[in-house]
């Protein structure tokens, strides 16, 4: 499937009276026309739009970390970096699709609602989340599948022209600054507002070499509202919810559950263990002197192996993280690291900061560290801190270290073509004018 969504704007009626947003079922046969006319149904298109990033959050996340050397499928556990091919390549391509043509209405219709019970002010919340939401849509293509088709009329389905990754990208940062001039600080961990667009922000500049950009809006998270913090222990954020941890959380309950759970745990445990952490990975996790507290994410069975429990509470609440104040710190680790006045002894102290937490052993600077040494470290704190939540890949990707790191397994990922995900068949032929990348 491609731009065009099956699903079309009907959704959004049906979750204005569906209580729990998972169970919204599409329909492909009610006009959008005046759907939205008021503040309620503005409220619950908006909604329908996080209905849709809960429908693709999991597969992004997963299909970015099995191409990165955390996780395997269990079924295939010696292939640590697979040969991807447009019949396999997940990533949840469609599925982000259908959520931006849910914020392309919303967007669309909202501004001419003519309703004196919808104040501006409201009018101006759900916008500016709808933005939000829309550059994130767009930011977890570009960093999954390079630059894609850039849609912003919910009229225009197909024949759009794939736009470069600098366009593309563009189009997160335009959709963010509209966010930020339309949201406030007011705090929410499971919906958008202005914390969620400094913390997406520091991530965009830190994917696009901007470095005091990167430091300055992950400052803006960590120093700007002590509601944000690390919790003590580390599994704290994953065993509880809405901790002080998150910034953005999906979170579920067991009236809106998840089944992320199946894909982790074993049968025994009610799940189908599709996916479990890489030997190679577990081995450093687990190691006190590395992993430290993050040993938590894993657990060993009976049978000796191994298996990720962040996602695991079996009646379907764990939450989903989409951006926590751990990796704002490492965000501000790594752009003081290579800002073009480099601030090292900052960068080593939010590096540490990290490491306190869990327990492990700080990094030791002294005259002769180098940039090269703290990033280095960064990027081995990353892939332990945010070890299951589709960061590895693409940090790997982004510091010009795949052919090195992951060609060491697959030789075929020494060729830049591989670094990016392929477009899925399926979408290639819906829309002619959509084409695939190159290497696939």
């Amino acid at each position: 499937m491609n731009i065009r969504s099956t699903i079309a704007y009907a959704s959004f009626i049906l979750a204005a009276s569906c209580a729990k947003t998972l169970d919204t079922q599409p329909q492909t046969s009610i006009s959008d026309e005046n759907v939205i006319v008021d503040k309620k149904s503005a409220q619950a298109a908006l909604t329908g739009a996080y209905d849709g990033l809960q429908g693709y959050a999991s597969s992004n996340l997963i299909g970015l970390d099995l191409v990165g050397d955390n996780v395997v499928n269990y079924n295939n556990q010696g292939n640590v970096i697979p040969t991807l091919t447009p019949s396999n390549g997940g990533g949840g391509f469609s599925a982000i699709y259908q959520m931006i043509l849910r914020t392309n209405y919303i967007l669309l219709k909202v501004p001419n609602v003519q309703n004196n019970l919808f104040a501006q002010a409201d009018k101006n919340q759900v916008l500016g989340e709808a933005y939000f939401l829309r550059a994130l849509g767009y930011f977890d293509l570009v960093k999954t599948y390079g630059g894609v088709q850039i849609s912003l009329d919910p009229a225009v389905y197909t024949g759009v022209k794939r736009s470069s990754k600098e366009e593309t990208y563009a189009q997160v940062l335009s959709d963010l600054n509209k966010a930020d001039s339309l949201l406030t600080e007011t705090e929410n961990r499971n919906r958008a507002n202005k914390f969620s667009v400094y913390a997406l922000k520091a991530r965009y500049y830190l994917y696009n070499g901007q470095w005091d950009l990167a430091e300055q809006y992950a400052s803006k998270t960590i120093n700007d509202n002590a509601d944000f913090q690390l919790v003590k222990p580390f599994s704290t954020f994953f065993t509880g919810q809405n901790t002080k941890e998150s910034i953005l959380e999906l979170a579920f309950n067991t009236a809106d559950k998840s089944t992320f759970y199946t894909n982790w745990l074993s049968a025994s445990e009610g799940g189908r263990r599709d996916y479990i952490p890489a030997l190679g990975f577990i081995n450093s996790l687990v190691d006190p002197t590395l992993g430290g507290d993050r040993a938590s994410l894993v657990k060993k069975l009976s049978d000796g192996s191994w298996e990720m429990v962040e996602y695991g509470k079996q009646d379907g609440t764990s939450s989903i993280f989409l951006l926590r104040i751990a990796e704002q710190y490492l965000i501000r680790a790594e752009a003081r690291a290579k800002k073009s006045s480099p601030d090292l002894v900052g960068a080593v102290a939010d590096l540490n900061a990290i490491r306190s937490r869990s327990n492990v052993p700080l990094f030791q600077y002294n005259s002769a560290t180098t940039a090269a040494d703290i990033l280095l470290a960064i990027e081995n704190e990353r892939r332990y801190e945010l070890a299951f939540e589709g960061h590895r890949f693409v940090d790997i990707v982004r510091t010009g270290r795949a052919a090195v790191v992951f060609g060491a397994y697959n030789p075929l990922f020494t060729n830049a073509e591989r670094w990016i995900l392929p477009i899925p068949q399926s979408a290639i032929q819906a829309d002619p004018a959509l084409t695939q990348n190159p290497g696939y």
